[in-house]
């Protein structure tokens, strides 16, 4: 590779980032989650699914330029499940995530309050599962009933308020849109959703 065509992208990089305010954000979410589900015969069975309530923990680094655009990396805990009545019995799921997340956002400066849109796409592990089938309980990893792993996108308009100027709080409605086939049997087909409130702090440094 040209080294001037190196040299003129870490020039470009370190002026781009020069105009950057860095930050430390930490964030509680509480989270409505469930599954969408596709048989192996095609037809969906989302309405049989009911959604339970679980909470979601992330810490991340964040650039916010001047123009508005905000960048953002991530790692956190992710809680998802669902329950299920199907046939007579009576079905559920407790899943719990690692997950790393790479965002992309704008931000309308309005003095104290910021009005902004991020867009995050994730990939996540799973490091804890339980499915309960009537009152047998299984292990999800053990079994190798699930895949363990699982890719999508969070879509998060929300509000921030600036406490001072080293300080910063936001509340965000989050929409995760799962985008990988969690199920072994690829005739079937599921995936995570979850609707969600997310509070924030952002420490800028």
């Amino acid at each position: 590779m040209n080294k001037n065509v190196v040299i003129t992208g870490i020039l470009l990089t370190w002026a781009f980032v020069s105009f950057a305010q860095s930050s430390l954000t930490i964030e509680a979410s509480q989270l409505f989650t469930n599954f969408k589900f596709k048989d192996s015969q095609g037809e969906k069975l989302n309405k049989e699914y009911n959604g339970i309530y679980s909470g979601a923990y992330r810490i991340s680094y964040r650039y916010d330029f001047d123009m508005g655009l905000m960048l953002r990396l991530g790692v956190g805990m992710r809680n998802a499940g669902a329950n299920l009545t199907y046939d007579g019995s009576q079905y559920s799921w407790r899943l719990k995530y690692l997950e790393e997340s790479l965002g992309v956002g704008y931000k309308y400066k309005l003095n104290k309050i910021s009005p902004y849109l991020l867009v995050s796409f994730y990939l996540s592990q799973l490091l804890q599962g339980s499915q309960i089938l009537n009152n047998e309980h299984f292990n999800i990893i053990d079994a190798e009933s699930l895949k363990t792993s699982d890719l999508g996108l969070i879509f998060s308009p929300g509000v921030e308020f600036d406490v001072n100027d080293d300080m910063a709080a936001y509340l965000s409605f989050d929409y995760l849109l799962g985008l990988s086939n969690l199920e072994k049997i690829e005739a079937q087909k599921s995936s995570n959703s979850a609707l969600g409130l997310t509070l924030g702090l952002q420490f800028k440094f």
